[in-house]
């Protein structure tokens, strides 16, 4: 008979102490489980669950965030591919990533208050629980106001005695969100107990804490870039050298799903849901068998090179065709059967045991090449990071050395294929850089039929660019109006076409 794992019986605690909070949207309002009476090891595992379980999804992932970056489109129902995003998805997003930021303050309370802080040490040291604490919370944050922009965040946890929190300027989140990552790596004793149960992302290793923590700050600070002339990029480098962040695999920061009712969000998606409503986009699979875009004359930086990885995340076919972009749900239907099916061949990411990436070794080799002037070295440990952790068997080094030289175009490119299952990443990081050139644009072909061109028409937005933000949820126009509304009017708009504070390019 097979014998549970320790994580899964802390996963099946938890699922029988917080039963329904995870992925019932109608519920996730309500008060965050009265966490005084849980064990905080407990809420860790809640908090990490339900961000994974919410950001990589059918829902937000799969309808938002695997499609603006263009790694996957939709085989039906096509209007998401179209911009034409659902609000109850939006909101529900929204609701469980403020409901995970709430329960880690709860941590960071409950191990800071003096009449509470000694029963948390039964789930390890005060500091070392508010350290990835505040480091989870950060990367929340992140995502939340690279994807909305200006966000309630200075007053995001006074629900008893402000329920209208004010929206805060992304200029001032950046700066705080890097502030409070540096002192929470800083927090961090080895000495001490970490966290005695409940942590799946590493068990309770601080020091692989230190180091996402670390890491999360070169992201954050990078991508500020061009609003503080790398000052601060110059600031976390400095303070943490590169042996400060991921130096490997080893140390990335993952959420592994234990199978046996608690499975991954896709394999859920594909197999208990049978949502097999997605495939691989064109642009996506034309970057990784080295093909161009010859109806929109764009050149692929790696032209006349496959991708090993390619047959990961697409097994069981000899030449994958990736559906193009943003046609309408006519079109789309009759090209499917051209397209992979995941629910016949299903790719490592749909099994139930998958482990999500919060954030790994390759994006941060990547980052250090472009912050080293496009570095050959750091660029090539980037691609055999990336390959190794997707479980490339071929020649990996063989494969690089017949990659072109590192540049702004190369590096950012192979970035983004590193950032597949991280789509927010790699729409965040598209908006940043520009990269890849690729991707296709609002009123390109997208496919050629015979009765002509079929031209990728938005159904929202200006319908010129790819979008630059989401529209902040119609509940906070419903519940925080007056503080939604002036956050809108403070960012020029409340649509798809209004950039963010630190995109300028």
């Amino acid at each position: 008979m097979k014998k549970f794992s320790k994580k899964s019986l802390i996963i099946l605690a938890l699922l029988t102490i917080m039963l329904g909070c995870t992925k019932n949207f109608e519920d996730i309002n309500k008060d965050p489980n009265n966490p005084e009476s849980v064990a905080t090891g407990f809420i860790f595992t809640y908090v990490e669950k339900n961000i994974m379980d919410n950001l990589r999804d059918e829902w937000a992932g799969g309808r938002m965030f695997f499609l603006l970056p263009q790694y996957w489109s939709q085989i039906n129902y096509t209007d998401e591919d179209r911009y034409a995003f659902r609000t109850t998805v939006t909101d529900a997003f929204w609701r469980a990533m403020y409901t995970s930021a709430m329960n880690l303050q709860n941590v960071i309370n409950l191990n800071t208050n003096e009449e509470t802080k000694t029963d948390a040490l039964a789930s390890g040291a005060n500091e070392n629980q508010i350290a990835a604490a505040t480091i989870l919370q950060m990367y929340i944050f992140s995502v939340l106001t690279d994807a909305f922009g200006d966000i309630p965040y200075s007053e995001a946890f006074q629900a008893n005695q402000n329920r209208t929190p004010k929206y805060d300027p992304q200029s001032e989140i950046y700066p705080d969100m890097i502030t409070k990552l540096i002192n929470a790596v800083n927090m961090i004793n080895l000495e001490a107990d970490g966290i005695r149960f409940g942590d799946i992302i590493y068990d309770g290793d601080m020091a692989k804490w230190k180091k996402f923590g670390a890491s999360l700050a070169l992201r954050i600070a990078q991508r500020m870039e061009k609003r503080d002339n790398g000052a601060a990029l110059d600031n976390v480098v400095n303070t943490f050298g590169a042996d400060g962040f991921f130096t490997s695999n080893d140390e990335n920061a993952k959420f592994a799903y234990v199978g046996a009712g608690d499975n991954g969000p896709l394999y859920d998606a594909w197999f208990t849901e049978a949502r097999n409503d997605f495939t691989l986009s064109k642009a996506f699979v034309l970057l990784l068998k080295g093909e161009n875009d010859d109806l929109n004359g764009k050149t692929n930086p790696f032209a006349g090179i496959t991708d090993p990885r390619l047959t990961i995340f697409a097994p069981g076919y000899t030449n994958v065709l990736g559906m193009p972009y943003g046609m309408p749900d006519e079109q789309t239907k009759a090209y499917a059967p051209n397209c992979p099916d995941f629910s016949v061949n299903p790719s490592i990411v749909h099994e139930q045991t998958y482990a999500y990436p919060f954030m790994d070794y390759a994006e941060v080799c990547f980052i250090l090449s472009e912050y080293y002037g496009w570095n050959q070295e750091w660029y090539e440990k980037g691609v055999k990071a990336s390959m190794e952790d997707w479980g490339v068997t071929a020649d990996i080094d063989a494969f690089i050395e017949g990659l072109p030289a590192a540049s702004e175009e190369t590096v950012l490119t192979q970035k983004y294929l590193a950032l597949y299952l991280q789509g927010e990443q790699g729409w965040f990081e598209y908006r940043r850089s520009g990269y890849p050139k690729m991707l296709l644009q609002p009123g390109e072909i997208a496919n050629v039929t015979s009765e002509g061109n079929i031209v990728f028409e938005p159904l929202e937005g200006g319908g010129e660019q790819i979008p630059r933000k989401i529209p902040f949820p119609v509940e906070e126009y419903n519940i925080n109006s007056t503080m939604v509304k002036a956050a809108a009017q403070a960012m020029g708009g409340d649509n798809l076409d209004i950039r963010v504070w630190w995109d300028v390019q």
